[in-house]
């Protein structure tokens, strides 16, 4: 750092300190004649349009004038020869000029012309202001003279800056009077317009000077204060450079460190006693030192290099990230490179660890969405789309509420919210919908983010489709409740349904019939054709059934060859019969198997609740034991328990 403060110290205290005055002093002198100058060519340019203005107002109004006097004169006169023509027009000028002499111009040199063409001439039809003459003179066409009244006569209307009939100078507004031909033009000497503008010019370069000499006077009487705030300011910058956390070095093209703050030793992990003889390539990790070289090349050329990364081998052979920016500065006629370079080990870190949370976010088959404080979605990754159906455009910025199924309440969502607001998350089961309309179960969690004084700025949901899992569960559910043979409920499911029957009609004060049915010589049947053959019995046995009774009537397969039916809709005993009939008399259709015929045969027992029983258990037996009676006592094949 000693030989830094040490060229800055000779730097700010060489003679361009003493010169600075003088260059603001004509800096300032130089400001303020532009500001003049300026502003007189301002009010300049604004005298002079509106000059053109009020000369294009007169000669319209002149113009104007004479069309006003020449229609007079053609409607006296009509039918006109050309030698009446002649008069006529004569008699115009005649009143023009009068007019025209009792006007006494405008300026000095201001002054109304008419003129016409006369073969290779123009004529001018009144006298001009400026020639001593009875009668007014004539210029050739081909001339560069009179241009403003070549112009009119040509039909052309106008305003511009040319030479008159003199050839002065001028600014003239031109205007044709196509009725007879004529040419009229208004006119002032560009010289009589600017005068007054060259004379304020002349008077404000003057004050200038004055006022420049007096603050020269001022501005040396506080030069040495300027000079202790330049020494100042100096050693303030100083201090910002030692005390930056970016690290801050001058060296040469050829890579010598002259000089480096604290910060930039740091990084390498040196003092200042310990950085002399230091090269700056040197701290270049090998495969980057080409990329290197290719900045420096850059750098030569456009003076300055953008902050890019590269990795610099501290003294204990570490690799630390930085990044570098740099320009090309000028001293005492020597080129130097003042390098930035900031530390981003941590970074870099931290960059590899969201990279890998945003791989981890995109790639994990879990459905995942961020929304903001507002629960307004602002993320979501690729399993989200593929579940839900919706891509992030049309989610992003709406409400998670698109996804309801409908089957929850909006206390269901209101109790959600209330525990992650308390509890920091939640998670369990929601029906939600996806973007075709289908609705399906998922296991979610949803998480509340807190920033690091505690507001809330972001919500995490992660949702897992269980449709699958929820359909194995509903058939191993359907699976344990119903026989695998010929798919009717089985015992288990048959004790829930009776259970619950006996409720309803134990509240309602209701009667039902209990059917249990047995087949007849089942036995026989598997001892003769063999057990697939009794399997195919049972199927068909049960297929009848379920084909002969009501909707609301519950049938189920005890187990072997022995079938129950609920009838809530059955109250009275003739009721029973009826239906114990049709049933036994369908069952009896013949069933073919391996080209065997069978006669299925059923008996049937029928209890009533609450007369047999008012439980489950006793409400079966009794029916049990009617089958048993008609299976065994009985050629009809039914009975009725306890007649």
């Amino acid at each position: 750092m000693k030989a830094l403060k040490d060229f800055l110290s000779e730097y700010f205290a060489n003679k361009r300190i003493q010169q600075t005055p003088f260059y603001l002093i004509a800096l300032l002198t130089f400001n303020m004649l532009v500001i003049v100058m300026f502003t007189i060519i301002l009010l300049y340019n604004l005298g002079f349009n509106h000059q053109k203005e009020r000369l294009k107002e007169l000669v319209s109004t002149q113009a104007v004038m004479i069309h006003v006097v020449a229609e007079q004169e053609f409607l006296l006169h009509k039918n006109l020869s050309s030698e009446m023509k002649k008069r006529v027009a004569e008699n115009i000028i005649r009143k023009v000029s009068q007019a025209h002499y009792g006007y006494a111009g405008f300026g000095k040199t201001g002054e109304f012309t008419l003129g016409k063409r006369d073969g290779d001439k123009i004529q001018f039809l009144i006298k001009q202001r400026h020639y001593k003459m009875e009668k007014p003179t004539s210029i050739l066409w081909n001339s560069h003279l009179g241009e403003p009244m070549r112009r009119a006569l040509k039909g052309v209307k106008g305003v511009d800056v040319t030479y008159d009939y003199r050839g002065a100078v001028v600014l003239a507004a031109y205007e044709p009077i196509r009725d007879l031909n004529w040419g009229l033009v208004a006119k002032i000497d560009l010289a009589e317009i600017r005068a007054p503008y060259i004379e304020a010019a002349q008077y404000a370069l003057g004050l200038t000077i004055l006022l420049a000499f007096g603050g020269s006077v001022i501005f040396w009487y506080f030069l040495h204060p300027l000079v202790q705030n330049i020494e100042d300011s100096r050693r303030f910058n100083r201090i910002l450079i030692e005390n930056s956390s970016t690290g801050l070095a001058l060296c040469t093209f050829n890579g010598e460190i002259i000089d480096a703050n604290t910060s930039f030793l740091d990084i390498i992990g040196l003092n200042d006693d310990e950085a002399n003889h230091l090269n700056y390539f040197d701290l270049i990790a090998d495969e980057l030192r080409d990329q290197e070289k290719k900045y420096l090349n850059t750098l030569k050329k456009t003076g300055c290099i953008t902050p890019y990364e590269s990795i610099f081998i501290n003294v204990y052979h570490e690799r630390i990230s930085v990044k570098i920016a740099g320009k090309l500065i000028s001293m005492k006629g020597l080129s130097y490179i003042w390098l930035s370079v900031d530390n981003i080990q941590e970074y870099k870190i931290r960059e590899a660890e969201l990279l890998l949370s945003d791989a981890v976010f995109h790639n994990t088959s879990e459905v995942i969405f961020i929304t903001d404080a507002s629960k307004n979605i602002i993320k979501v990754n690729e399993a989200f789309i593929s579940v839900t159906g919706f891509t992030f455009d049309e989610v992003a910025g709406k409400n998670p509420r698109i996804f309801k199924s409908g089957k929850h309440d909006s206390q269901f969502y209101e109790e959600i919210f209330l525990e992650v607001n308390a509890t920091g998350k939640w998670h369990g089961e929601i029906w939600n919908k996806r973007k075709n309309g289908e609705i399906y179960p998922s296991l979610q969690s949803i998480s509340a983010i807190h920033d690091e004084n505690g507001h809330l700025i972001r919500y995490v949901a992660v949702m897992s489709d269980i449709s699958l899992q929820k359909a194995y569960e509903e058939q191993l559910l359907i699976d344990s409740h119903h026989d695998s043979l010929t798919g009717l409920p089985n015992r288990l499911f048959f004790n829930q349904m009776l259970s619950q029957t006996l409720a309803r009609s134990e509240r309602g004060n209701k009667t039902f019939a209990l059917f249990f049915i047995d087949l007849n010589q089942f036995k026989e049947v598997n001892d003769t054709y063999g057990h697939e053959c009794g399997d195919k019995l049972l199927e068909a046995v049960a297929e009848r059934l379920k084909e002969n009774i009501r909707i609301d009537d519950f049938v189920a397969r005890l187990g072997g060859d022995e079938f129950t039916i609920i009838f809530e809709s059955i109250q009275h005993p003739a009721e029973a019969i009826t239906v114990a009939k049709t049933l036994i008399e369908k069952a009896k259709r013949p069933l073919i198997v391996d080209e065997c015929t069978i006669i299925p045969s059923i008996s049937i027992g029928i209890a009533f609740y609450p007369g047999h029983g008012t439980d489950g258990s006793t409400l079966l037996k009794c029916a049990d034991q009617a089958m048993y009676h008609a299976k065994h006592q009985t050629s009809e094949h039914y009975f009725i328990y306890g007649t």
